[in-house]
């Protein structure tokens, strides 16, 4: 029995995904995902009393995440909000704490980016203005990029095998018609290795998008979920774990490889579930390395045999572990703040039985992973449809 709060994910809605979203702008994108998600949970803006999700502007509060911006905008009165980490699981986990010590009853979740990318130059996510990055012009592939060199020398591992996973996610968003990067393999293991080098060991093909799009979702309790015309997806499990302020220091893989281990650990022990109770993995697929090294930490194998592990299990779709069904950040689309959203919308999708093509037959578990050892956090959520 899990220990639990007793609150569903009840409505998600994710818009259009590009590589940009013309004459678009972050605050439309998240309001229409908003309403998508809404529609989804047959729910109403007045129905929401909580909500977690970083105001984008224009106008409103400079001190972000300012998420009580979102209240004026939509024209609600609010009983809670979120500002600490205002997006994905951090948001679902604090929304669900919420509910459950009475202080609302639905949290709608929002997130995304539009009309902000400017082709040619990395995201701004990606360099901020941090001691020791923008001094440097370090960015987020470099800093992950010192975590997995040091792996592949401590533990002796080739880069190609660890490679494979690009292909099979990056094949998932080939076929799926939703994705950012439909129809733009198939890939070999070859077309990984001779992608342009960003960060050793990453190329260009190892590595996440940065796109435009918003998602959002919608939590409330399970018993209010139950008289909701939708299958109910409940959230039996979660954990955060935090090393250090992301992209201020750089991260040590003696410090930060097997980060998120604890949290797993709490988030098995809340759902009585175990590693080889998960039917499909949404992990957080910033790059080939950190999949890997997310199989090892959700206990699939042991720390440094992540590619060990790959010998012996097959993680696409049809496979005995489905890894990122959709294309993941890699293929399918990464939103900047509202990209952790999507690997939640992702796990429901599969649990509902509403994946299409993409479906992974008899699916009842799921998790989804946010974040990694080069931001030095990390955050699992753990789902399940009875």
């Amino acid at each position: 029995m899990s220990r639990f709060p007793r609150v569903a994910v009840a409505g998600i809605g994710v818009t259009r995904q590009a590589r940009r979203l013309e004459g678009v702008s972050t605050l439309e994108a998240c309001l229409e995902a908003a309403r998508i998600a809404l529609d989804d949970a047959g729910l109403t803006l007045d129905d929401v009393d909580g909500i977690a999700g970083r105001w984008p502007g224009p106008g409103g509060t400079v001190f972000h995440p300012g998420s009580l911006d979102w209240g004026s905008m939509l024209g609600i009165p609010l009983r809670w909000v979120s500002d600490t980490y205002p997006q994905g699981i951090p948001a679902a986990l604090e929304a669900a704490a919420a509910i459950e010590a009475g202080l609302c009853s639905t949290v709608l979740i929002l997130g995304g980016q539009a009309g902000e990318l400017a082709g040619g130059s990395v995201a701004s996510y990606t360099r901020p203005d941090n001691e020791f990055v923008a001094t440097w012009g370090a960015f987020t592939a470099a800093q992950f990029a010192l975590v997995a060199q040091r792996y592949l020398h401590v533990y002796g591992v080739e880069w190609e095998r660890i490679a494979r996973v690009a292909v099979t996610i990056r094949n998932h968003g080939h076929d799926n018609p939703d994705a950012v990067m439909h129809g733009r393999g198939p890939y070999t293991l070859d077309d990984v290795l001779a992608a342009p080098r960003v960060a050793e060991p990453f190329g260009r093909l190892d590595l996440c998008l940065a796109n435009e799009g918003a998602a959002a979702m919608v939590i409330t309790s399970e018993s209010r979920a139950l008289d909701l015309d939708r299958p109910v997806v409940r959230i039996v499990g979660g954990g955060c774990e935090w090393y250090r302020q992301q992209y201020v220091q750089p991260a040590r893989y003696e410090e930060v490889g097997m980060i998120g281990q604890d949290a797993v650990r709490r988030a098995y022990e809340a759902s009585g579930l175990t590693a080889a109770d998960l039917d499909v993995l949404q992990v957080y697929d910033v790059n080939s390395f950190e999949v890997v090294r997310q199989l090892e930490v959700l206990g699939f194998c042991g720390q440094g045999e992540g590619a060990d592990l790959l010998d012996d299990v097959d993680i696409s779709r049809t496979g005995d572990l489905p890894v990122n069904t959709d294309g993941g950040l890699m293929s399918f689309s990464h939103i900047g703040w509202g990209a952790p959203t999507l690997r939640i919308v992702e796990a429901v999708r599969q649990l509902r039985g509403e994946a299409g093509a993409r479906q992974v037959p008899g699916a009842r578990t799921a998790m989804a992973g946010g974040a990694g050892a080069g931001a030095q956090y990390y955050n699992v959520l753990l789902l399940q449809r009875d």
